[in-house]
């Protein structure tokens, strides 16, 4: 096992692995392995009486850490890459790269031939339910693949896939948070549009967050009862629309609007920013 593993940019993702690897059951990281490197240093302070390590520059995490992740935005990388290529014994860092559209050559190439594992996270890991699609280079040991998915898999599920399919994964489980939270905000909204918000009279609707959490646990429930099936979604689909009902009429409304059409099309625009992001990369 990897004994120091650094962080380059503490953001919410970081923020979601540090949580998860620190306070797993099994075999927990400890603070003292963790180094920290952030541009805003006073964002990260509070680490340091946890007993992390929070390192003045990023060669600096570099050299002390066996495994970097990489936690940056993509367009950071044109700056990052520069600097990590100066670091000393680069090559034998472990690097770990949560960024869209970041390729494992790009950082290879910089890094002197290191090993690198490349990360789609999303936000879920934030309370420990998120998924993580994992793909590395050939330089990466099996054992090293292994501690990448420990350490993701620690605040969610891993599914590992090729680095071809990468940028589409990212539209399936990167981006698709939004999408959901999209739709929660819809409904909420068209509920409030028919008066179930309660306002002035008590007697009347819901409070905001009893009118939120209901359409969250309809969404909750409706997804584990998809996984907890062996119907496929048309099916299930079918199971709710009653001949003539409320649902089948409703449902009639989304596909006029081409419902179905609008995710595929906005997941293939996700998967064509991710190519130009790579493009830029190179």
């Amino acid at each position: 096992m990897r004994k120091k593993i650094a962080f380059i940019g503490v953001g919410n993702m970081a923020t979601a692995i540090l949580s998860g690897i620190t306070s797993r059951s099994v075999a927990p990281i400890l603070w003292s392995d963790i180094v920290l490197y952030n541009r805003h240093i006073e964002k990260i302070t509070k680490y340091e009486a946890m007993g992390a390590c929070l390192a003045g520059s990023l060669n600096e995490a570099v050299e002390i850490a066996d495994c970097v992740v990489l936690c940056v935005k993509p367009q950071s990388f044109a700056e990052i890459l520069p600097e990590l290529s100066k670091c000393k014994d680069v090559e034998k860092k472990l690097f770990v790269s949560i960024a869209a559209g970041i390729s494992s050559d790009s950082i290879s190439r910089a890094t002197n031939g290191a090993p690198v594992v490349l990360v789609m996270p999303n936000t879920p890991m934030l309370i420990g339910q998120g998924v993580s699609a994992i793909c590395k280079n050939d330089a990466v040991a099996e054992a090293d693949l292994d501690f990448v998915s420990e350490m993701f898999a620690s605040a969610g599920k891993v599914i590992r896939i090729n680095e071809d399919e990468m940028n589409r994964i990212i539209s399936v489980t990167g981006s698709s948070p939004a999408y959901v939270f999209m739709m929660i905000k819809a409904m909420y909204q068209g509920a409030v549009e028919q008066g179930l918000l309660q306002g002035n009279d008590l007697t009347k609707g819901l409070p905001e967050k009893d009118l939120l959490d209901s359409i969250c646990d309809t969404i909750i429930g409706a997804a584990m009862l998809m996984k907890s099936g062996n119907k496929t979604p048309d099916e299930q689909i079918q199971t709710v629309c009653s001949k003539g009902g409320t649902t089948e009429r409703a449902v009639a409304e989304l596909e006029k609007y081409d419902f179905y059409q609008a995710f595929s099309t906005a997941m293939q625009k996700c998967t064509d920013r991710a190519d130009e992001l790579r493009s830029l990369n190179k």
